[in-house]
């Protein structure tokens, strides 16, 4: 085995963590606001020195619901990690220990394709990236391609550059090969 050889195996991925789903993100963002706008509320009355029992009593419980929704709907994530040449991928919620719908594929199997659908009358647009496995859907993702370059970033490369990086000895029958000038 080669330095090179050795040198591309101990390589050390990292994994790219993902919202599980758009539904539970937005439901994340929302109960944050309603926690926020209720801790606000709570400063303003010490600051004033009102009296507090009527806020924990009546408000108290809908702040904690909202609080334990948001985390659990900010803990339900997509997680994309690599172990050589097999990318796992599966949803975990809550912890890293519980984990379900867990799938492994080969790397050269899969190709990433992003597409940037223009908005409407606001003018935003927005990039999904899906991730294929031959023509499997694999992954949907709100985000850029980029995201996957510390997990796959044999998917960012072009795919010319990926047929001279597997053969380096292969050249174009119409490229100049002497170095006669």
């Amino acid at each position: 085995m080669t330095d090179v050889d050795q040198r591309m195996q101990s390589v050390d991925y990292k994994s790219l963590s993902l919202p599980g789903h758009s539904i539970t993100k937005v439901l994340s963002i929302i109960s944050l606001m309603i926690v926020s706008f209720f801790s606000i509320k709570l400063l303003e009355m010490v600051w004033t020195g009102q009296y507090l029992g009527g806020l924990f009593r009546d408000v108290g419980p809908i702040a904690l619901i909202a609080g334990v929704i948001g985390y659990l709907c900010f803990s339900f994530k997509i997680v994309i990690s690599r172990d050589q040449d097999t990318v796992i991928v599966h949803r975990q919620f809550l912890a890293p220990q519980i984990q379900f719908s867990r799938r492994e594929f080969h790397v050269d199997s899969l190709t990433a394709d992003q597409v940037t659908h223009s908005g409407g009358e606001d003018g935003h647009s927005t990039t999904y990236t899906t991730l294929y496995n031959g023509d499997e859907t694999v992954l949907k993702y709100t985000g850029h391609k980029r995201k996957l370059k510390h997990v796959l970033p044999e998917l960012l490369m072009e795919k010319r550059e990926r047929v001279e990086n597997r053969h380096p000895t292969t050249q174009e029958f119409w490229s100049d090969i002497s170095n006669d000038s």
